[in-house]
């Protein structure tokens, strides 16, 4: 019985806190003027499949699917968080910074770059082969952010 109950409320739980997160859908026309200036000018030969406003605990964000398989997120100011290509594409290579595309380039020979996000202190990409990188705006790994639990000094 109190397997059952606890199975009952875990349940109850997730499909709450998956309506709380669950995107609102809206027209690309409710998207912030900066998103559907990019939409237009990187993916005008893409139609939007689904597009989504967020309230989630950082503000506001925005999804956009594509019917080619892309995706783009926007943060509330329109400003592109992340891309990830459809299938077989890269990404728009005029969105990645050009140290990052020449450190590529350079050392990963005949990769693309399928998804890049902007994180704090630089940039992850994923590669076509499937490596991840952590970069900074200047090509140079990403260091370790320091704090946390077991950090000592």
């Amino acid at each position: 019985m109190r397997k059952l109950l606890t199975l009952m409320l875990v349940v109850f739980a997730a499909s709450v806190s998956s309506t709380v997160f669950a995107g609102t859908p809206i027209n690309q026309s409710e998207l912030p003027k900066a998103a559907q200036t990019f939409i237009a000018k990187y993916f005008a030969d893409d139609q939007v499949r689904k597009a989504e406003k967020d309230n989630g605990y950082r503000g506001v964000e925005y999804e956009v699917d594509f019917v080619s398989g892309a995706e783009v997120e926007f943060k509330s100011d329109g400003d592109w968080k992340e891309v990830k290509a459809a299938r077989g594409n890269s990404v728009p290579s005029a969105i990645v910074p050009f140290a990052i595309a020449k450190y590529v380039d350079s050392n990963f020979k005949g990769l693309t770059i399928v998804e890049i996000a902007r994180k704090r202190g630089g940039y992850e990409v994923e590669l076509s082969n499937g490596t991840e990188l952590k970069l900074t705006q200047d090509a140079k790994p990403m260091q370790p952010r320091q704090g946390g639990k077991g950090h000592r000094r």
